[in-house]
């Protein structure tokens, strides 16, 4: 019996058409082709300027950097999720601080945030979980106005979604996107940054280019960076998904549907104009719930946890996090790939009729 992948990606023959031809090209580093999958995808989301760079992680460690913090400065993150977001900052040497997510969005909660801001808080940053852009962020994005705070918008799983006509990833002072496997748009590894303040796009450009964007012109560096620039192989494939997204789009939208329209409440949803990019049900018993599907060949997993969970962050782990908590207890991931197919969603939907194992309401 062939199984039902949990993540397994969609590309339409062109791609690979697009790649080819520029690895003929011999040009292979960066070049037009980044520069010009940049312009687009700024164009695309509705913003003044776009980098595109490695990873989506880098993308936000270097949004920290872009907009002045430094090692030692504390920035507040969600308290649930994938780990790279709390990664970015603390591997730069940011002292992360975790707030409390709300149940029914996976998002940070806005109440509890303003709890947690103290006089040593720096930036915010805020995760549109699994795409979710909604009004939780229009709120945080005022509460950060109303403080004078840096907020970084780690719309890593949310290209593509938009609320109020503005697209995720332009409420903050700096937006990131990913292009990493699970995405709607994947070049294996990469990630975006975006913003409409012209000094934050030079700053960024220059660190991801050793400290200054020019210096082969004028062989003299004049800053500090890294060299974290994308290519134009990568950029030919990100490109060419870029100018089809309509239709990446509607292969999610339709398996969703399917779902959606059997499970109801049941299955996680957002409110902005596309799915979410993760499946997400949730079972009392998670463990046995996965183990049934897995039994009738559909991968299913208990995705993230609550962060202080992990090791490496256990000692933020002083306060409770309860909706956290319950999203690592009782979530559970069906599969969301973009290769998933209506008839595989539909097989799902018959699979979770029949489950001895009873889905819960994500407000239960």
């Amino acid at each position: 019996m062939k199984s039902i992948p949990l993540c397994q990606p969609w590309f339409d023959s062109v791609y690979a058409d697009r790649v080819r031809e520029q690895i003929l090209s011999t040009q292979i580093g960066p070049g037009p082709v980044t520069a010009e999958f940049a312009s687009q995808l700024a164009s695309y989301v509705g913003s003044h300027y776009c980098i595109v760079t490695t990873s989506g992680t880098v993308a936000l460690s270097v949004a920290s950097f872009t907009v002045g913090l430094k090692p030692g400065d504390e920035i507040l993150v969600p308290a649930y999720g994938v780990i790279s977001t709390i990664n970015a900052f603390a591997s730069f040497g940011l002292k992360p601080k975790l707030v409390d997510i709300e149940r029914q969005t996976g998002c940070m909660s806005p109440t509890e945030l303003k709890k947690q801001i103290t006089d040593k808080t720096r930036a915010v940053c805020f995760v549109n979980f699994s795409g979710f852009t909604g009004q939780n962020l229009i709120e945080v994005v005022r509460i950060c106005q109303e403080r004078n705070l840096p907020l970084i918008e780690d719309a890593a799983c949310a290209l593509g979604h938009r609320f109020g006509g503005k697209s995720a990833g332009t409420f903050g002072d700096i937006g990131t996107y990913s292009f990493s496997v699970p995405k709607i748009i994947t070049t294996g590894q990469g990630g975006a940054l975006i913003t409409k303040s012209k000094n934050y796009f030079e700053k960024a450009r220059s660190f991801i280019d050793q400290g200054d964007s020019n210096w082969r012109k004028t062989n003299l560096i004049r800053g500090i960076g890294n060299n974290f620039r994308f290519n134009d192989i990568l950029a030919s494939f990100g490109l060419a998904q870029l100018k089809t997204i309509e239709k990446r789009i509607a292969r999610k939208k339709a398996t969703y549907a399917i779902l959606q329209k059997s499970l109801k409440n049941k299955i996680f949803q957002v409110p902005s104009t596309l799915p979410p990019l993760h499946h997400i049900v949730f079972a009392r018993k998670p463990r046995a719930l996965i183990n049934y599907l897995g039994d009738h060949g559909i991968t299913a997993v208990r995705q993230y946890r609550t962060i202080s969970q992990h090791p490496s962050y256990a000692y933020l782990g002083n306060r409770n996090f309860p909706n956290a908590d319950f999203w690592t207890k009782y979530a559970v991931y069906l599969p969301f790939g973009l290769s998933l197919t209506e008839k595989e969603a539909q097989k799902i939907v018959e699979i979770l009729a029949n489950s001895p194992i009873a889905l819960d309401s994500i407000i239960n």
